[in-house]
C-alpha cells in the first residue's frame, strides 16, 4: 500500500513541478513571487488542520518540534529547487533533486535503525541512477530553460567547466536533494513517535508555508507587483490555484501517508520516480505546436530519458516486492 501511496504522490507532484518550470520561466521571472504564493498556500492549510486536529496529549515539546524542523528543511529544499529549476530543464532538474532516497538510506541505517537488503540497495541505486541519467546532457543541444523574455541558457555540456549554470545548476540542486533527505527522515521519526498523520502533515505545511513566505519578501515589491500582477490573470490564477495550491497538499499529504506505513529509505525511492512523470509531462507539454515548456526534443535526448525509465521501473518493481 505505501508503494501506491507513494507513486501517487510522484504523479501529483509532476503537474506542481510542471507548474513551477512554467511560472518561473515565462511569467514570474523570479522565486520570490512564486514563493510568496507557496508560503501564503502552505500557511492557509497547514495552520487550520494543526488547530483543528491538534497535538496529542503527553507528547513532549521535542517530539512536537520534530516537524517543524522537517518543514524547514523541505521550505530549504524546495526554495533551492526554485533555483535550480531556472537554470536547467524541468526534467532535468527535478531528476538530480531526486537523488535524495540515496542519502535518506544512510539517514535511515543511521538513525532511524532501518534494514536494507542487497536487492533493495540494488533497487534504490536503479532509481537514481536513472534519474541521474535523466540529468546529464552528454551530447550538444538546442538552448533551453527559458529565464525570461528574450533570454535562454547556452546549449553548452552540463559538466563544462566554463560554464557557470553547469556548475551551479547540479551544486544547488545536489543540496537541494540532502535537504529533502533530512525532511523525510525527520517526518519518519515523528510519525515513529507516534504523532498522527494530519498532526505532522499540518506543522509541517505551515512551517514550509513561512520558510517560503520568507524568500518571498526578499524580492520586495517587485515580488509582491509581480505577484499581484500574475493573479489578475485568469490563466495564471488558474495554474496557481490547482499547480502551486492543491496539487502540492494532495502529494506531500499522499507522501506522509506512505511514511506512515513504509522504511523511510523505501517510500524515498519510490517517490524519486517524479523525473518519469515530469518527462512524460513535459515532453508532451514542449511540442513546438503548444510550446508551453521549452524542453528539449532531440532523438538522443528522448532515448537517454526513455533508458532512465526503463531504470526507474525495474528500481521501483524491486522495492514494492522487497
Amino acid at each position: 500500500m505505501w508503494a501506491i501511496l507513494a507513486l501517487a504522490s510522484s504523479l501529483a507532484f509532476c503537474f506542481v513541478s510542471v507548474c513551477d518550470k512554467r511560472l518561473l520561466s515565462f511569467h514570474f521571472q523570479g522565486v520570490p513571487p512564486l514563493c510568496l504564493w507557496c508560503g501564503l498556500a502552505g500557511i492557509f492549510y497547514g495552520v487550520p488542520m494543526v488547530l483543528v486536529v491538534g497535538v496529542p496529549e503527553g507528547t513532549s515539546w521535542q517530539v512536537a518540534l520534530w516537524p517543524v524542523a522537517a518543514g524547514l528543511l523541505m521550505g530549504c529544499s524546495v526554495a533551492l529547487l526554485f533555483r535550480g529549476m531556472r537554470l536547467m530543464e524541468a526534467s532535468r532538474a527535478v531528476a538530480i533533486a531526486q537523488t535524495n532516497p540515496i542519502y535518506v538510506a544512510i539517514m535511515a541505517m543511521l538513525f532511524l535503525e532501518e534494514r536494507i537488503s542487497l536487492p533493495q540497495w540494488g533497487g534504490i541505486g536503479l532509481v537514481v541512477a536513472g534519474a541521474v541519467l535523466i540529468s546529464v546532457r552528454l551530447y550538444q543541444e538546442r538552448p533551453f530553460g527559458r529565464i525570461g523574455p528574450g533570454v535562454g541558457l547556452p546549449s553548452a555540456a552540463a559538466l563544462t567547466l566554463g560554464d557557470r549554470t553547469g556548475i551551479y545548476g547540479p551544486a544547488i540542486l545536489l543540496l537541494s536533494a540532502m535537504c529533502a533527505a533530512g525532511s523525510f527522515v525527520v517526518t519518519k521519526a515523528s510519525l515513529n513517535a507516534h504523532l498522527p498523520v494530519l498532526t505532522v502533515f499540518g506543522i509541517q505545511q505551515a512551517t514550509v508555508g513561512v520558510v517560503f513566505f520568507m524568500v518571498g519578501l526578499t524580492g520586495g515589491r517587485t515580488a509582491i507587483g509581480r505577484l499581484w500582477s500574475a493573479v489578475r490573470q485568469p490563466t495564471v490564477l488558474g495554474m496557481l490555484l490547482t499547480g502551486e495550491a492543491l496539487m502540492p497538499a494532495i502529494s506531500i499529504l499522499l507522501g506522509v501517508y506512505a511514511y506512515s506505513l513504509g522504511p523511510a529509505s523505501l517510500v524515498a525511492a519510490v517517490l524519486a520516480t517524479r523525473p518519469l512523470f515530469v518527462f512524460a509531462a513535459s515532453t508532451i507539454l514542449s511540442r513546438v505546436r503548444w510550446q508551453l515548456l521549452d524542453e528539449s526534443l532531440t532523438p538522443q535526448a528522448l532515448a537517454v530519458k526513455a533508458a532512465s525509465i526503463a531504470m526507474i521501473v525495474v528500481g521501483v518493481g524491486t522495492l514494492s516486492l522487497g
